[in-house]
């Protein structure tokens, strides 16, 4: 039986339960439930782009099996808006539903490809509102003992420390390499944070290399303390989440808490909070070595490459954030977070000419988060 009439087998097998949920507008998208990142954003996105049209939240399934599940915890909390299904078989056999005409969802949120994605307008949107989840007391309760536990206090501040490494999906971690930064350059920033009275917490998984011995970095990626509880707790606490280009950080814009991101790439990709910043990496060709403006960057096809290989092909060399630099943006992030905070005209006039260059299919089209400022004054030469 060819694809296609499989496919046309599939539509009337289940036209009569996609019509019925048609009928009485029940909503069930597909997300990729696997990825903490799309775990957090899709169905934040999902939510926030209903209400602002309908002034409502929307009745919606949403399809969970438990070995797909990036985080297991973050379900039960999603189990506030959707009727989620867990069940292996049930799961699979209603994923076709997904899919079926009458009920596909067009939007692909964090899973745009090529395209601008729709939650940075979505996010610009929702503005100021309260984050659609909150920690329940009950893990606020475990979460705070914990923290005890850790050596840290009720009256402690902290900042989520990660850099991404490749071992956590080493099924794809060739096509995401250029994304992995050394833990070893957020030293400076660690120390800066620590001498202003702040506490660090590294996040992560399993497979990451152990922390410095010699800094302050309380290592909880790699401890006893570590929980899918935890991750959540942690990410929805702290001051702000300050780390690379990895899903982890959206856990804390999901709860509503400010990140400053480092070697962002590509350059279309922004995080997509309003108080967030980000430091894209600067791009240079491969074989002179000579730093490529970010306006030439964003005119061609490589504003949207995704993979290490493009890059590659297309005699890119990648250069990653200085560790003076994430340190000067850690620094802003938590000038921001701690006191009123505004830019300078010059500043400002910086910032807009970087946002002039994004257009209709970058990826980051519409978003409201910044670049760190000293990093735009720096480079300023690359923005023409």
């Amino acid at each position: 039986m060819s694809i296609s009439i499989k496919r046309l087998f599939s539509l009337i097998i289940y036209f009569p339960i996609a019509l019925t949920l048609k009928i009485f507008s029940i909503k069930i998208p597909y997300f990729f439930t696997e990825r903490i990142g799309h775990l957090a954003v899709d169905p934040d996105s999902f939510l926030k782009q209903y209400y602002l049209l309908n002034k409502r939240h929307p009745s919606c399934v949403m399809l969970a099996p438990p070995d797909l599940v990036a985080n297991s915890r973050l379900i039960e909390y999603w189990k506030k808006y959707f009727f989620v299904i867990e069940n292996r078989f049930l799961c699979r056999l209603l994923l076709p539903l997904c899919f079926h005409p009458l009920l596909k969802l067009e939007e692909k949120y964090a899973a745009t490809i090529n395209a601008s994605s729709s939650i940075y307008k979505i996010s610009t949107e929702w503005g100021e509102q309260k984050p659609l989840l909150q920690i329940s007391d009950p893990d606020s309760a475990i979460g705070f003992e914990t923290l005890g536990k850790m050596g840290l206090s009720k009256e402690d501040w902290f900042v989520c420390i990660h850099a991404r490494e490749g071992g956590y999906s080493q099924s794809d971690e060739h096509l995401h390499s250029f994304r992995n930064t050394p833990i070893e350059d957020f030293l400076p920033a660690i120390k800066f944070i620590t001498s202003q009275g702040g506490k660090c917490i590294r996040m992560g998984d399993l497979s990451m290399k152990p922390a410095p011995e010699y800094t302050d970095l309380i290592d909880y990626a790699k401890s006893s303390f570590k929980s899918e509880l935890m991750d959540l707790f942690l990410c929805s606490k702290c001051l702000f989440f300050l780390g690379s280009n990895s899903g982890i950080f959206e856990l804390s814009s999901l709860f509503g808490r400010p990140v400053a991101i480092v070697n962002m790439a590509p350059m279309s990709v922004l995080p997509r909070g309003l108080s967030d910043l980000s430091l894209p990496m600067l791009h240079a060709d491969s074989k002179t070595g000579e730093l490529i403006s970010f306006s030439k960057i964003m005119e061609e096809e490589t504003s949207n490459f995704r993979t290490s290989e493009e890059f590659i092909k297309a005699g890119i060399a990648l250069v990653p954030n200085k560790p003076e630099e994430i340190l000067e943006l850690a620094a802003e992030q938590l000038q921001r977070a701690k006191y009123p905070y505004s830019l300078e005209e010059s500043e400002e006039i910086l910032q807009y000419k970087y946002k002039a260059l994004f257009k209709d299919g970058h990826y980051a089209w519409g978003a409201s988060s910044k670049i760190g400022s000293k990093f735009l004054k720096r480079y300023s030469q690359l923005l023409s």
